[in-house]
């Protein structure tokens, strides 16, 4: 295993750049290992380069998360990060203080997500490079300057990439809640799904996945609480009777709609027009 790290706390800086860094460096062909750490003041950006496994093994807070290399992860203060090294993985690395997190986040650059994917493009391949070429060198004069510009430009670049994952989460965000928009609008009808995930140019794997980020309940669900909640608003303002209430909203058993709406909210539509009227 080879690891270099350069400490830059007492380095001399004629610049006051506003992101110093605390300190960076390399690792190829790391150890397997079990680890667990929690940093106290700390926020290490870390770029994992190479690596035999398939995807690699992290829990955040104890939420497991995994993705294929490359990726980059951050590990910031007062968050318990476990990972799992399975096999020998290459990785370079920079820490800032923990102080520099606000300038950060007025910068755009929130701490979360903690991992993502990125692509080892040229200028991020020269950046680490031209990083490494000052290992030798950084006591220097002006080197912890250079060292300051390159990570902050290195961190520009892995950034990126985040910001493209938001943007396609936005993208099928909107999807979703167009899908949604469109329930809300039919769900008197009888409901297919797989009509649903056709009209809005989804998988089903990849609706699930997004719906799931933005609805507590499954789209079935979803469907059956529009249902129950029209059925209030029908008892309250209208008379017409639970049997003609279930057929407007496409249940074909009265006494079933009845046992949903016991169990839902509690009371019976009878007991809960009288207390509406």
């Amino acid at each position: 295993m080879t690891y270099q790290n350069i400490i830059m706390t007492n380095m001399p800086r004629r610049i006051r750049f506003p992101f110093p860094v605390h300190s960076l460096g390399y690792i190829q062909d790391s150890v397997l290992q079990k680890a667990r750490n929690r940093y106290r003041d700390k926020l290490e950006f870390c770029i994992r380069l190479r690596s035999d496994e398939e995807t690699s093994q992290d829990a955040f807070d104890g939420v497991e998360q995994g993705l294929p290399f490359p990726h980059a992860v951050i590990k910031a203060p007062d968050v318990e990060h476990s990972y799992e090294i399975r096999k020998p993985r290459d990785a370079f690395y920079f820490i800032y203080r923990g102080s520099v997190i606000p300038l950060l986040e007025k910068s755009g650059i929130a701490p979360e997500p903690f991992l993502w994917s990125i692509t080892l493009t040229s200028p991020i391949r020269n950046l680490i490079t031209e990083l490494r070429a000052l290992f030798p060198h950084s006591q220097d004069p002006e080197a912890a300057e250079q060292i300051d510009l390159l990570c902050f430009a290195l961190l520009e670049q892995i950034i990126r990439f985040r910001n493209k994952r938001n943007a396609e989460e936005n993208f099928y965000e909107k999807k979703i809640r167009s899908a949604a928009s469109w329930i809300q609008l039919h769900y008197r009808e009888p409901f297919r799904l797989e009509t649903v995930v056709r009209k809005h140019g989804l998988s089903k794997r990849t609706f699930f996945r997004y719906w799931n980020l933005y609805f507590k309940e499954t789209p079935l669900q979803w469907v059956l609480a529009l249902k129950l909640n029209e059925a209030k608003r029908l008892l309250c303002d209208t008379d017409r009777s639970v049997f003609r209430i279930a057929e407007d909203l496409n249940i074909r058993d009265p006494a079933y709609l009845v046992r949903l709406f016991r169990k839902r909210f509690g009371i019976t539509p009878h007991q809960y027009r009288k207390k509406c009227k």
